[in-house]
């Protein structure tokens, strides 16, 4: 075993047993090879912190051997050291510490990231990572994770709490067998982003998103703006219990915000704290009675679209034809001004008899989709 050298000092703090002031935990990093560490103290510090210190185990079974580095600049101390890995217990340990002396202030229970880890030159183990308890120096027993100059302790037994994805076995001393750890239970990827769509339907805007890989996210906030820059959020959706990963939302009465386009977003927030957010899509709200129309229909050699801008000018609209299963047909570029009513002829292009889509598309963004139905 590898051990931290302790001044007197800090041999005569673990000793007296002083109330604990820090815990640790680990979560999912970034991608499936880090993972970061935090801390967060009961009750709040505010004061000098010396020699805090780490061990990161992977399964000494784990080949080939991977390294580790700290990615980034750790938010929390400096002069971060990685020791040389060695194998212990049945694990394979990296110890991380600084001897630096630096000042904390963090308020009662919360959270603060320390730094992110990258394993590399290995398997992927972000999944089976476990932060690990060092034992203090000496013929002292028991645990730490950092010693103080001017606040107190961490006291062995409960070094570490529980945060979503880890497992938390606190033990009193260490004697040789298991110490104190965190457990990190699986990768938590971030979300992905399918689809996010957003449709005028009368006075409302109705929003429609799909997801991937939500096993981390905690939940959604819708946000809304009206100049792209400053957006305000209008309501928040808890992940799905029912196992769905489509969701939908009605922002009522957008007609009385007095705008002429709106802007959306959706802020992810998942259960390690981390965000991401979609594309932004945009909403026209200068239609008039928000009517899109298209006539005759069902169509049999082409029909018309009725598209009335309350200011139509020479901006540029796009017209797809799709199939019912996405599949382009036709396309055409048109004006605002044409869009008030524009024949899309069909009849070169021997459709089937069945239902298809015209997309209507504004600047880069699908601003209604509308039904149709080809006969023979």
């Amino acid at each position: 075993m590898k051990y931290l050298l302790c001044t007197a000092m800090i041999v005569m703090n673990a000793l007296t047993g002083i109330s604990q002031t820090m815990q640790a935990s680990i979560g999912a990093g970034s991608s499936s090879t880090r993972v970061i560490i935090y801390i967060r103290p009961i009750p709040a510090v505010n004061g000098n912190i010396s020699t805090l210190q780490f061990d990161v185990a992977v399964p000494d079974a784990t080949t080939p051997i991977p390294t580790l580095a700290i990615i980034g600049v750790p938010t929390v101390g400096s002069g971060w050291i990685i020791g040389n890995s060695y194998t212990e217990g049945g694990f394979r340990h990296y110890e991380i510490a600084t001897g630096a002396v630096f000042n904390v202030t963090i308020g009662a229970g919360v959270e603060t990231p320390v730094m992110e880890l990258e394993f590399s030159g290995g398997p992927t183990v972000a999944s089976n990572v476990s932060l690990v308890t060092l034992p203090l120096a000496g013929s002292i027993t028991g645990n730490a994770l950092f010693f103080c100059s001017g606040v107190g302790t961490s006291v062995e037994g409960q070094l570490y709490y529980a945060r979503a994805g880890t497992t938390v076995i606190n033990n009193a001393s260490y004697s040789g067998g298991p110490t104190s750890s965190a457990t990190l239970g699986g990768v938590l990827l971030p979300v992905n982003w399918l689809s996010f769509d957003v449709v005028k339907q009368g006075n409302d805007g109705l929003l429609n998103w799909a997801v991937a890989n939500e096993d981390a996210n905690h939940h959604y906030e819708l946000q809304r703006s009206t100049n792209n820059t400053s957006y305000t959020t209008i309501a928040t959706v808890n992940k799905s219990t029912n196992g769905s990963t489509a969701y939908n939302y009605t922002d009522a009465g957008i007609a009385s915000l007095n705008a002429s386009v709106l802007y959306y977003r959706i802020k992810q927030v998942d259960i390690n704290g981390r965000i991401s957010y979609s594309d932004t899509r945009t909403l026209r709200l200068d239609i008039k009675g928000g009517q899109i129309n298209i006539f005759p229909n069902p169509v049999k050699d082409g029909f018309y679209v009725n598209i009335p801008f309350t200011n139509p000018d020479s901006r540029k609209l796009k017209l797809n034809l799709v199939s019912a299963n996405g599949q382009l047909i036709s396309s055409r570029q048109i004006t605002t001004a044409q869009a008030s009513n524009y024949y899309f002829d069909i009849k070169d292009k021997n459709l089937a008899a069945g239902n298809y889509n015209l997309q209507i598309i504004f600047e880069e963004k699908i601003m209604d989709t509308k039904k149709l139905f080809v006969s023979q």
